[in-house]
């Protein structure tokens, strides 16, 4: 009889031990959900872009947007990539269909040379009335002895350099005619006489909306530049890198989905790593300190490194 009794206790103890197991494996796998079903919720319309269009976006902690002047937005995005790594960008989005709105070539001291400046010390020699530059990046790979880029150099309609290394064979500039083009060096013998403003660039990340196979995936801190088809509008990118839980940087084939995704037709990478500077104007006036990065260069600490030369949003209506 006790046997019995004894039994029939291990068998109901088993029995609850069993349905205590199962009810903590229904609410782990309540609180654990399948990491593809985070939902990601973007602010700003280049958030909405990069989420929707894009398979790179896992969740997003962070998403705002601003007017940096009449026909200039700008928008910051920190999120967590689909692989599961910490991302933080940057983007210019700049209308030249706005007749107060230009983009320029910068160069150390505002000179038709070679030398290496921070790009918001760049930006104060050609800050002026009339002038007035609001915001900038960073723009061709050069010579780190004596600042000669790689690519070519046109300022203000001057051919500071028209030759190339090997590994350059792009380019970004403003026409005659005020638009913004992108090309290889084939399109750059056609329209070289017409070229006002032009930099260097290296890999193609886009060509006529098409992105070209990609073999280097390395993650690092880009730069790169976009133009949509008809060349009135120009989409400046920069995402930083090298630093695990702030921001791991991109390869060239997510680069080319986010120009993408931005609106852009051609697409070129422009110098990365430490070089890869986002600064806008934090005060209207002309005082010390009227620049400030944005990004956080993977230089020293987050310091602005010098660079040869770059690309600068100027308002010709203040």
């Amino acid at each position: 009889m006790k046997k019995i009794k004894l039994r029939t206790l291990l068998s109901l103890f088993s029995f609850i031990g069993l349905t205590l197991m199962s009810a903590a494996c229904n609410n782990k796998q309540e609180l654990i959900q399948p990491y593809e079903t985070y939902v990601a919720i973007p602010k700003t319309t280049v958030g909405t872009a990069i989420t929707n269009k894009t398979d790179l976006v896992a969740s997003i902690s962070s998403d705002t947007s601003y007017t940096v002047s009449s026909g200039v937005e700008a928008t910051e995005i920190q999120y967590l990539s689909s692989t599961g790594l910490s991302m933080k960008a940057f983007v210019f989005e700049v209308d030249l269909s706005d007749p107060t709105v230009k983009i320029e070539v910068s160069t150390p001291n505002n000179q038709p040379a070679f030398g290496m400046q921070q790009m918001t010390k760049q930006a104060t020699y050609e800050d002026a009335v009339g002038h007035k530059v609001w915001a900038g990046i960073n723009a061709d790979f050069f010579n780190m002895t004596n600042g000669a880029p790689q690519g070519i150099l046109y300022k203000e309609g001057v051919a500071i350099k028209t030759s190339v290394t090997d590994a350059v064979n792009t380019f970004f500039g403003i026409t005659s005619d005020g638009k913004a083009v992108i090309g290889d060096q084939d399109e750059y013998a056609v329209i070289k006489n017409t070229l006002q403003e032009a930099v260097g660039g290296r890999v193609t990340l886009l060509k006529d909306g098409i992105a070209p196979p990609q073999t280097d995936d390395r993650l690092e801190p880009r730069t790169g530049i976009g133009v949509n088809q008809d060349g009135t509008k120009v989409y400046m990118f920069v995402v930083d890198g090298r630093r695990f839980h702030y921001s791991n940087g991109m390869n060239y084939a997510d680069m080319a989905k986010v120009m993408a995704a931005l609106g852009a037709y051609d697409a070129i990478n422009l110098d990365g790593g430490g070089s890869s500077t986002f600064f806008i104007r934090n005060t209207p006036g002309f005082d010390d300190g009227r620049f400030v990065l944005r990004n956080w260069p993977s230089d020293n600490g987050g310091a602005e490194r010098a660079v040869a030369n770059g690309l600068l949003i100027i308002s010709t209506a203040d």
